[in-house]
C-alpha cells in the first residue's frame, strides 16, 4: 500500500470536524505550555530534571507527544503542517534533553544552546497556531447548514486559483449551480425539510466532486463550484455526473414520501485577466438558458457570449 499523500491544506471542513481539530489542537498546546513552564523552572531553579526530558525519545513521550503519535484526528495526519509541527517538536525536545543533562552534569549552559532552544519553541508555536488558525478559518468560513464553504471564502478562494492559472497556464472552470423549482419544496413540504434537501444535496456533491474541487453555497439554493485543471468540457461532464446523480437522491418527507429534486449548472472558464465576478456572470447566465431549457441540463458560457 502506498504511503497517503499529504494535503497542504484542510479539506472542506464540516462544523463538526473543524470544532473536533480545534479543540484537540487547543487542549495540546495547552499541554505543551504547562510543559515549556515547568522545564524552564527547572532552568532557572536547577533543580533535577524530569526524567522525561533526558530521554532521546521525549518528543514521543511528553503529554503532547503521547496525542501527536497517537489516536489523532484524520484530516490532522494527512495535513503537511502537521508534519511540520511533529519535526518542529522534535528538534525542541532535542535541544531540551541537551539542557536537561546540562543541568544534571551541574555545568554552565551556553547560551548559544539556550538561544536555539528558546528559537525552537517559538518556532514549534508558530506551526502548530497555524494549523489552529486554518482550523478556525474553517468555522468562520464554513455554511452551517450544508457544511460548504460560504460565500465569504469563496471570493479568496477564486482569486488565488485564478493567480495559479495564470501562472502555470492551465485552465480552470468555475460553475453555478441552482435547485430547480425549490420555491415549492419550501411552500409544499415546509422549510425544514427544504432544509433537508439543501443539506443532502450539498453532501452529495461535496463528496462526489474531485479531491481538488471546492463547491461554495452563494445564497438560498445556488452553489458555486470551483473546478481547477479543467476546460469547459471536461467541466460539463464533471458537472452531468452530479446532475445525474442529484436526480437519484432523496430525501424523506414528514408524511414517509420520498422527495427528489433536480438541479441546473451553468459553466464558464475562469478567466484569468478579468476580476472572477466577471465569469461568475458567465457561469450564471449559462444557469440562466439552462433553467429556460427546460431545468435539470448543464449549460456551457461560450467565448462570444454563446451558450451551449
Amino acid at each position: 500500500m502506498g504511503k497517503k499523500k499529504n494535503n497542504e491544506t484542510f479539506p472542506t471542513l464540516s462544523n463538526e470536524e473543524a470544532e473536533e481539530i480545534v479543540q484537540e489542537l487547543g487542549k495540546a498546546l495547552d499541554s505543551h505550555r504547562e510543559w515549556a513552564g515547568n522545564f524552564r523552572t527547572m532552568l532557572v531553579c536547577r533543580t533535577k530534571p524530569d526524567s522525561v526530558d533526558l530521554d532521546e525519545q521525549s518528543h514521543k513521550k511528553t503529554v503532547f507527544g503521547c496525542w501527536y503519535y497517537g489516536n489523532v484526528n484524520q484530516h490532522l495526519l494527512v495535513h503537511t503542517g502537521f508534519s511540520i509541527v511533529g519535526e518542529n517538536s522534535k528538534i525542541m525536545h532535542s535541544l531540551a534533553q541537551e539542557l536537561a543533562q546540562t543541568v544534571l552534569n551541574s555545568t554552565d549552559i551556553k547560551p548559544a544552546l539556550y538561544q536555539s532552544f528558546v528559537e525552537s519553541v517559538d518556532q514549534f508555536r508558530r506551526s502548530i497556531r497555524k494549523l489552529l488558525s486554518e482550523a478556525w478559518d474553517s468555522l468562520r468560513y464554513t455554511d452551517p447548514l450544508t457544511g460548504v464553504m460560504t460565500r465569504t471564502a469563496m471570493q479568496a478562494r477564486l482569486e488565488a486559483e485564478q493567480e495559479r492559472s495564470r501562472r502555470s497556464l492551465q485552465t480552470c472552470c468555475v460553475g453555478i449551480m441552482d435547485l430547480d423549482n425549490f420555491k415549492n419544496v419550501n411552500d409544499t413540504y415546509g422549510h425544514l425539510t427544504g432544509d433537508k434537501v439543501l443539506k443532502n444535496v450539498a453532501e452529495y456533491v461535496n463528496t462526489h466532486l474531485r479531491h481538488y474541487d471546492q463547491v461554495f453555497r452563494y445564497g438560498g439554493e445556488e452553489f458555486v463550484l470551483l473546478l481547477p485543471n479543467s476546460t469547459p468540457e471536461s467541466a460539463k461532464g464533471v458537472l452531468d455526473r452530479l446532475r445525474q446523480g442529484i436526480k437519484r437522491q432523496s430525501v424523506k418527507t414528514d408524511n414517509d414520501f420520498d422527495l427528489h429534486v433536480s438541479a441546473s449548472f451553468g459553466v464558464a472558464e475562469l478567466l484569468t485577466d478579468v476580476s472572477v465576478d466577471v465569469s461568475i456572470e458567465h457561469a450564471d447566465k449559462a444557469l440562466y438558458k439552462a433553467k429556460e431549457a427546460g431545468r435539470n441540463k448543464v449549460l456551457v458560457w461560450q467565448s462570444g457570449g454563446s451558450v451551449g
